[in-house]
């Protein structure tokens, strides 16, 4: 090794230009493959960067500058001063390739880079050279759009200037004379506009994280400026694009279409207020609708020949932009036509094979702006594509667009033909059914194939997307065109919805005789909404008429559901699964009109009850079934229940199921579980038998309940089937709520909140010094779930009356952290801090794992630094419980430092989650499979007045839950929740996930302790808390378990205080000590009981005072109790709580009524 870094050392001196880039590359190539070559980063700084070479060489120096782990001391000096060097070299190729390092350098040192060299830099963007133009632009549109650049220009004002005049400069680069100037201009202004909303520029610089308020504004005011100008010289801008080559067309297209559409949708006024919030005498831009209109119809002319190019990403990319032109006010469903077909035919061609999920993802998302007809046609060859999709996540997206347009259509259709328009062919639901092989899937029994039940469960869940409220758009809109075309056919009213809902359940009736191998996600969606349309329609009362104030349509409703439960009912025999059989039975058991029988066919095979009844006797008596198609415990108890709701609602049905009964409590198919539960329901049967008049003790009103679920516990089954229904459960769910609830982008937010829509307050700073030290430090963090970082953000502030002309910042690290670059940056150095003037730093840092983690900050500052004194200085730092080692060594002409080590900043272990948003069926579900658990007891007090303190809300809120208040403020999501408010008591269910994909269940059991002091008037209570905690790995209940108090920490903000079970149990015997010793106080005060009388003295007693008062006269009626302590203390508690419901439901009345 030390003859090869002997080599390059000699070919780096040499003159020879080529020597030296095979030199550098050698180089680098031992750098990439692990080698330390730090012994070259001298040589090189001297021969290449500071001597004159060419540009080549010099940017494989800065690289392998870069690459090496040289402490910064050394490098940001060279890096500096060779970079500003190399911009006024006269070689424009040397000062391109130094701009073309810019972006690729560390934050901290482009404040004073860009400061000291803008000068250089905007005579760059107007050199006549056109490779130096051409890396001027590339590296600024790469560099200024960034959130940490961002951030600097809003607190320099000196450097916004500077940055503002270079963004005008690139917007008129856009129509350079050069084609390759031209093309990076336009590309610039399009990074401009899309990081403004998506951040993508500044997540891969990773540099570091900033709280992004000042960055938006400065990137709106950018980006305001950068549209006007496109806007005001569209038609120059246009005349350019047009005498490009084809292939860098392409860059144009975006810039021009994203302008006019924030021009036409007024989008550009709040980037204005944004920009300048405070500013009340800037009014919004006083183009008239006509001339928006006429730009954005310009624009359109110049797109539209090129949707008949050869080139297939060009035609994709003119076509998505025109699909957003034809959405902005004014916008025209010709445009959407046109670019829809030119997409399509990129499918047809097989050209475009590697974008075919994002060729069908922009047809699906934009089939709204299509007209009527042209959206069914589509229906039909889209089911097609997405069929063959690969991805599961694409395909559900596109199923649940398809759905929800399907049922827009309908809605829309529909409500148009009651205003009197012509109806369209084939707008229905059922349309979605007429390609020949989606309705052979859809009737085959035995068909392997998935695609058809996410076709039938995203529809089913857009039904019941379909019947909440519609969400809330003040925005114009892709949202608000679906939701406005929605409402539209909603009619806002309450119902409308059943009416496709009906149809999807009449098109999919065969789904319940699909054999799945033993999945049943999709049938239950099915049978769940249809649940909710037999509810909502009262069919068992039968088809109402018109004399009972029934509607034409109700009446066609209704009829349309009984004749649904009729072949449902005759289906029941073709279904050779219990597990179906069973659900379907509760399905239809329930909501099925009994009375409306005929009872001259009683003893007809073909009686939909004798059906029924027929098919329950085969599930009670089935003992042979697989796992797979039967959940016999199940199967056995809803049949049970069905027996009971059938059999009390009708005698005939109640004398066959009695014998049914009687007849599987006598075989050996019962165990005796169910044999009880057959002999409550017989007893319940025959009473009602009895007593018809009292029926309703065993009917009661339908619930509309539907319990059933694919959710199997995972510890019992770990069957195939039950993992791919809650796969199948989660795609398609996630992609329902993308579309019909998608979370506001920042854009939208700030379009219909405002900008105090995205104000955040900064995270609490803690102070890491003492308050003597000389220098002051005070830091807070900000985190990145996404990519697994975090950034420490410090001030310090000189307290000295010196001025420190040089202090480093060291900062190592604890845990699961890890510096990024894959060495340790740690130090950061600030020159000439004047005194009680504070100066901003700061670090970023990965995180590779959930751990305990700390940043310990070690500030070192040179008193002497400039005077001449010399001392050699060796810092050694060694901790092996933090498991960190810092070395660091010192120029003697620095002087001796002061080493102030400052306290460590932690980083809270709840950090390193996310809130996982589940039901709390899906959250039991998982409770009892998690394999790790750790469990803890806390306490803490809180206060409060009589009976407001423990049985009535006080301020919305309960009083007793005020120690964990601070749990909502954290990364949990708060699944469900039950109180007792009488006796103070809780029950918490939160759910999380770690950074890195585990999952995290905590309960809390909450009780509370009263101690009285009736001098002081009101009490102080404590609550004791119990924290169970269940994760999937064991490694994360490990990490809790190893700090507990700072775990409640970490979640309640230290209002928690940890108990150690020790002290639990013996504070428990206390109390039970002293209980014992009142007792047997209590004992020993009661009077001695007198000799017992006989019987007969007894009786003469209690009859000779029965009838007389205690004075002698006959008394009247007794108002006495005669209940014993425990009785009128057992009845008091009952009274308190119907007290405390009385009070609670009046409550919500008064807020309902106002």
């Amino acid at each position: 090794m030390d003859l090869l870094v002997a080599q390059i050392t000699a070919d780096l001196r040499s003159s020879d230009a080529l020597r030296q880039s095979s030199a550098l590359l050698q180089a680098l190539q031992q750098c990439a493959a692990g080698r330390d070559v730090s012994a070259l980063a001298r040589t090189v700084a001297t021969e290449i960067l500071a001597a004159p070479s060419s540009a080549v060489c010099k940017r494989l120096a800065l690289d392998l500058l870069r690459a090496l782990p040289l402490p910064p001391d050394l490098l940001d000096p060279l890096l500096l001063s060779s970079l500003g060097s190399d911009l006024s070299f006269p070689d424009p190729d040397v000062a391109a390739s130094s701009l073309a390092s810019f972006p690729s350098l560390p934050s901290h040192l482009l404040p004073s880079l860009l400061s000291s060299a803008h000068a250089d830099i905007s005579a760059a963007l107007s050199s006549p050279a056109e490779s130096l133009r051409l890396a001027a632009v590339t590296s600024l549109s790469s560099l200024l759009p960034r959130d940490d650049l961002a951030l600097m220009c809003s607190s320099n004002p000196s450097l916004m200037a500077h940055a503002t005049a270079w963004w005008a400069r690139l917007a008129e680069l856009a129509l350079d004379s050069a084609d390759a100037v031209a093309a990076a201009a336009f590309e610039a202004l399009a990074r401009l506009f899309q990081e403004l909303d998506a951040r993508r520029m500044s997540r891969l610089a990773g540099d570091k994280l900033v709280d992004g308020e000042g960055a938006l504004a400065v990137r709106a005011q950018w980006a305001a400026d950068a549209i006007n100008f496109i806007w005001s010289r569209r038609n120059m801008l246009i005349a350019r694009s047009m005498v490009m080559p084809v292939e860098r067309f392409r860059v144009t297209v975006y810039p021009l279409v994203h302008a006019a559409k924030m021009v036409a949708s007024g989008a550009v006024n709040t980037l204005r207020r944004i920009a300048k919030p405070g500013d009340t005498t800037m009014g919004d831009s006083v183009e008239s609708s006509a001339e928006k209109l006429v730009g954005v119809s310009d624009i359109v002319s110049h797109l539209l020949p090129f949707l008949s190019s050869l080139d297939p990403p060009l035609v994709f990319e003119v076509g998505i932009n025109m699909l957003a032109l034809a959405d902005v006010p004014g916008g025209k469903p010709e445009w959407a036509s046109a670019a829809t077909i030119a997409i399509l035919t990129l499918w047809d061609r097989q050209e475009f094979s590697s974008m075919r999920e994002t060729i069908v993802r922009a047809v699906v998302t934009n089939l709204h702006l299509l007209d009527l007809g042209m959206q069914v046609s589509l229906f039909k060859r889209l089911l097609q594509m997405v069929r063959n999709l690969r991805a599961e996540s694409d395909r559900m997206h596109a199923l649940a667009c398809i759905c929800r347009t399907a049922l827009c259509v309908d809605l829309f259709a529909k409500e148009s033909v009651r205003r009197g328009q012509k109806p369209v062919s084939g707008t229905d639901v059922i349309s979605l059914f007429e390609d020949v092989r989606v309705k052979d899937d859809l009737k085959s029994i035995t068909s392997k194939s998935l695609f058809r039940e996410e076709l039938v469960a995203s529809l089913v869940e857009s039904c019941f997307q379909l019947s909440l409220p519609l969400p809330e758009q003040n925005n114009s809109g892709t949202e608000s065109r679906v939701i406005g075309a929605l409402a539209y056919g909603t009619g806002y009213g309450a119902l409308n919805w059943t009416e496709p809902a009906l149809e999807v359940v009449e098109v999919c009736r065969p789904c319940v005789l699909w054999d799945c191998d033993g999945r049943t996600y999709a049938i239950d969606c099915y049978l769940k909404l249809l649940v909710r349309l037999c509810h909502i329609y009262d069919t068992r009362g039968g088809v109402k008429t018109i004399k009972a104030g029934a509607s034409q349509d109700q009446i066609l409703n209704e009829t349309r559901l009984r004749n649904l439960q009729l072949q449902l009912i005759r289906d029941l025999r073709e279904i050779h699964t219990p597990r179906i059989s069973s659900r379907l039975i509760w399905a239809i058991s329930e909501h099925f009109d009994l009375e409306g029988l005929d009872p001259l066919l009683a003893d007809d095979p073909e009686d939909p009850l004798n059906i029924i009844i027929s098919n329950m006797h085969k599930i009670l008596f089935n003992t042979e079934s697989s796992t797979t198609t039967s959940n016999r415990i199940q199967d056995v108890q809803s049949v049970l229940i069905c027996a009971q709701r059938l059999g009390t609602r009708n005698a005939r049905a109640g004398q066959l199921l009695s014998k049914e009964l009687e007849e599987y409590r006598a075989s050996t198919s019962a165990d005796s579980v169910t044999k009880h539960q057959s002999r409550y329901v017989l007893q319940i049967i025959k009473y009602v038998t009895n007593h018809p008049d009292n029926r309703w003790v065993g009917v009661g009103d339908a619930t509309g309940d539907y319990p059933f679920s694919h959710h199997k516990l995972t510890v019992q089954f770990s069957e195939a089937s039950a993992a791919q229904d809650r796969k199948l459960e989660g795609l398609v769910h996630k992609a329902i709520q993308e579309l019909w609830r998608p979370s506001p982008t920042q854009l939208s937010l700030l379009q219909t909140k405002g900008i105090g829509a995205l104000h955040k307050e900064l995270p609490k700073a803690y102070t890491l010094t003492g308050s003597s030290d000389p220098c002051y430090i005070e830091a807070y963090h900000l985190a990145d779930p996404t990519d697994g970082r975090i950034t420490l953000h410090l001030k310090i502030l000189n307290l000295t009356e010196l001025e420190l002309n040089r202090v480093d910042i060291r900062v190592g690290l604890s845990g699961a952290l890890y510096y990024m670059d894959g060495f340790s940056r740690t130090v950061r150095h600030l020159r000439n801090l004047v005194s009680q003037d504070p100066v901003q730093s700061s670090v970023t840092v990965g995180v590779s794992h959930f751990e305990r983690c700390s940043l310990w900050v070690q500030v070192l500052y040179y008193p002497f630094d400039g005077s001449g004194g010399s001392a050699d200085y060796e810092g050694d730092y060694e901790d092996s419980s933090q498991t960190m080692r810092q070395k660091r060594s010192f120029r003697p002409e620095l002087g001796e430092p002061v080493v102030l080590r400052c306290q460590p900043y932690k980083i809270p272990l709840a950090e390193l989650l996310l809130p996982y948003e589940c039901s709390p069926v899906e959250y039991f579900r998982l409770w009892p499979s998690l394999p790790a658990m750790v469990e803890c007891t806390g306490t803490y007090t809180y206060e409060g007045s009589g009976f407001k303190a423990t049985a009535a809300q006080q301020y919305d809120s309960s009083p007793f839950l005020s120690g964990l208040k601070s749990i909502s403020s954290k990364p949990f999501h708060q699944v469900c929740s039950h109180f007792i408010r009488t006796v103070a008591g809780f029950q918490l269910c939160y759910a999380a996930k770690t950074w890195f994909g585990g999952f995290v269940g905590m309960m809390i059991f909450g009780a509370s302790e009263v101690s009285r002091n009736v001098d002081l008037g009101d009490e102080t209570t404590t609550m004791i808390c119990k924290f169970v905690v269940r994760a999937s790995d064991e490694l994360i209940t490990r990490e809790i378990e190893s700090d507990l108090q700072g775990w409640l920490d970490d979640i309640t903000d230290g209002a928690v205080e940890y108990m150690p079970e020790d002290e639990v149990k013996s504070a428990a015997a206390e109390r039970l000590k002293v209980s014992m010793e009142r007792i047997a106080l209590l004992k020993a005060a009661k009077p001695k009981v007198p000799p017992a009388k006989t019987k007969e003295e007894e009786e003469e007693e209690k009859k000779q005072n029965e009838d007389l008062d205690e004075f002698g006269n006959p008394k009247g009626p007794s108002t006495l109790s005669k209940l014993t302590a425990e009785e009128a203390e057992h009845r008091a508690l009952q009274a308190a709580v119907l007290q405390e419901w009385h009070q609670l439901c009046k409550e919500k009345a008064m807020k309902a009524q106002k």
